[in-house]
């Protein structure tokens, strides 16, 4: 195709994506290749690995009780510099909600149609002010039946009103989270957060479990973005944890090598085949928790999806 210049310049004219406000009126790709940014993170982080991925979450805003948005732990977040990022790698720019510690007032949130559109308003009025392509959901985690049909409401409403600015609304669960099959039918993606488990906590064998179990509960398999750790757990005390950063550092591995000291990570041979698989399966693609846990240069484990999805051959 490329020997063909006509044809290469039609090529580049599908291939980029035209902006409106920002936005990507094409997937950046096919495959998603998800990144969080958490607050935390922002002060020292390598924003040049942007480039391999298709989206960038950052994380994370928190609901409100009364159905606002705050937005105080991101207040160090350069997004004049995200926005550039963005424009320059074709990433989709996303702002998470919720998360671990940050859920205390979803259930408020759902049960009241007053405070969720309340918040719908806030969310959609942020993502137009910091041009933002979308949100991604993240309770952890709804308790009851009620909360989750809650839970699936508010997607539902937020999808209607993203609906007329181009947003994209993704939802962030763990394998063993119910919610309704109209919970998933609102959102254009979910992500699973395959890692956490007992034990040896983010297995190839429990990633496909993971999906299987979504696929059962009412997602589908091109909705599904599989969740992989860049950090390890000790298996018998798993408040134990060390950034993939960190193990590289203190051991010379080999690329197969998936524990060390009782920790159990998820080593580039192991990432690469979990890659391959959602490649091979139809899944919406990988996403990664986090990025500020990467080794740098070619230890990088974003390197090794990059060079995964790269070799796949495309149709």
């Amino acid at each position: 195709m490329r020997d063909h210049l006509l044809v290469c310049l039609l090529a580049v004219v599908v291939a980029v994506p035209t902006f409106a406000g920002d936005r990507p009126v094409q997937e950046p790709s096919s495959f998603r290749v998800v990144g969080y940014l958490p607050d935390y993170r922002a002060a020292d982080f390598d924003f040049s690995a942007c480039r391999r991925l298709t989206d960038l979450i950052v994380f994370s805003a928190e609901p409100t009780e009364m159905g606002g948005l705050d937005l105080s732990r991101l207040k160090n977040i350069p997004w004049a510099k995200l926005r550039a990022l963005k424009t320059l790698h074709r990433v989709r720019l996303i702002l998470g909600v919720g998360g671990w510690e940050r859920s205390t007032h979803f259930p408020a949130l759902v049960n009241s149609e007053h405070k969720r559109q309340e918040f719908i308003k806030e969310v959609v009025q942020v993502c137009l002010d910091e041009r933002l392509d979308g949100v991604d959901l993240d309770w952890e985690h709804p308790k009851d039946e009620a909360q989750q049909e809650g839970y699936a409401m508010l997607l539902a409403e937020l999808t209607r009103a993203f609906k007329s600015h181009g947003l994209v609304l993704s939802v962030t669960v763990a394998a063993w989270q119910k919610l309704p099959k109209k919970a998933f039918d609102a959102v254009d993606w979910v992500n699973v957060m395959s890692y956490d488990n007992p034990g040896s906590h983010s297995t190839f064998e429990a990633a496909q479990l993971d999906v299987k179990k979504l696929i059962d509960a009412g997602a589908s398999a091109r909705q599904i973005t599989l969740g992989l750790p860049f950090y390890g757990r000790d298996k018998l005390k798993p408040e134990r944890a060390m950034t993939y950063r960190e193990i590289v550092a203190k051991h010379r591995l080999g690329p197969e090598v998936d524990e060390i000291d009782g920790v159990y990570f998820n080593g580039p041979t192991t990432i690469t085949h979990k890659t391959d698989y959602a490649l091979k399966n139809g899944l919406a693609g990988v996403m990664v928790w986090e990025l500020g846990q990467d080794a740098s240069g070619d230890r990088s484990l974003l390197k090794v999806i990059h060079e995964t999805v790269d070799r796949f051959p495309r149709k």
